[in-house]
């Protein structure tokens, strides 16, 4: 009998690499969604989110982007540990307003 398989998901033990906002574009695959762009030490990253509404944000944060159930998920770093998911309307306005940002090294490769 095999054990089952946990299910994908942010791990305790997951490297993060400090990433910079280059850019935020319209989405190439939907016009409803936003493209922002991400430089890191290794190669650039991209990932689209719904387009905010145009209130501003505090930058919050740090946040850390990892590989999730369902795509890249938005998560807290409290303490150097992930807190529980973002929703996406809420992790855009925190990035664009200058959050911290660590991207899993794993999304990278």
């Amino acid at each position: 009998m095999t054990a089952p398989s946990s299910p994908p998901g942010p791990r305790s033990d997951e490297a993060f690499v400090p990433a910079a906002l280059e850019g935020v574009h319209p989405c190439p695959a939907r016009s409803d969604y936003v493209e922002v762009c991400f430089t890191t030490p290794g190669v650039p990253f991209k990932w689209c989110f719904p387009e905010p509404p145009r209130c501003p944000a505090e930058p919050g944060g740090p946040l850390a982007l990892t590989l999730g159930r369902y795509g890249v998920q938005a998560h807290e770093l409290l303490d150097g540990v992930l807190g529980p998911a973002l929703q996406s309307s809420a992790a855009l306005p925190m990035i664009l307003a200058g959050a911290e940002v660590r991207i899993a090294r794993r999304l990278l490769s």
